[in-house]
């Protein structure tokens, strides 16, 4: 064994052993004995017109006087409460109302019937005086057209053909207005000689009672 090992070996015994002392002597503890009864004599009273000599003077002992014992200490009273049952409400008595005897209306009588009103029945329609007019009238302006259409000598010396189309307004006063090549025929020479030819021929158109819209195609051919 090591120097130290020995050294820490004997370190712990004397630490265990001072420590048991220790812990004996905290836990010992001796009980002491009781102690003893006191006695006392009563020696019986000789009066005597002096006291005997050497004889030691005895003093009366004092009686004890009762201890007063604690008077109670008045407890309060509890009062218990007494309990309160909860008041029923009482239903309500029925209200009873006086009956009125019931009064019959007297019978309505419903008035008279009526005879139903005649409807008078609704206004025809204007008429379409457009429609009207093309319809009477159209061909009428078609032909005077064709009859008086001359072809231009310079067209046919370029031998210019084609269908030209063209509308034009013609009011109630027989004037023409609004004149348009709606569909020209490819040559300008054909589509100006259209537009003349419904110029001059406006005077000989019938005339309607108010302005129409008229559509016209006009045939350029070399026979």
């Amino acid at each position: 064994m090591t120097y130290q090992l020995r050294s820490f070996l004997y370190s712990l015994a004397l630490h265990t052993f001072f420590g048991a002392i220790f812990i004996f002597l905290l836990t010992h503890n001796p009980v002491p004995p009781p102690p003893e009864p006191m006695k006392i004599t009563l020696n019986s009273y000789v009066p005597q017109t002096q006291p005997p000599k050497n004889i030691p003077i005895q003093r009366p002992i004092e009686e004890q006087k009762p201890i007063p014992k604690p008077k109670p200490i008045p407890q309060p009273i509890i009062q218990t409460p007494i309990p309160v049952k909860p008041s029923v409400p009482q239903p309500p008595l029925p209200i009873v109302q006086p009956v009125t005897p019931a009064i019959t209306p007297p019978p309505i009588t419903p008035p008279p019937a009526q005879p139903p009103k005649k409807i008078a029945p609704p206004p025809p329609p204007p008429p379409n005086v457009q429609k009207e007019f093309l319809n009477a009238h159209l061909g009428e302006i078609r032909e005077l057209l064709v009859q008086n259409l001359k072809y231009p000598k310079m067209a046919q010396k370029l031998k210019m053909q084609g269908e030209v189309r063209i509308a034009f307004s013609l009011d109630s006063d027989g004037s023409v207005s609004n004149i348009k090549v709606t569909e020209g025929s490819g040559f300008e020479i054909l589509d100006n000689d259209a537009v003349a030819l419904i110029e001059k021929m406006a005077s000989r158109f019938p005339k309607p009672t108010e302005s129409v819209r008229i559509n016209v195609p006009l045939s350029y051919v070399l026979h």
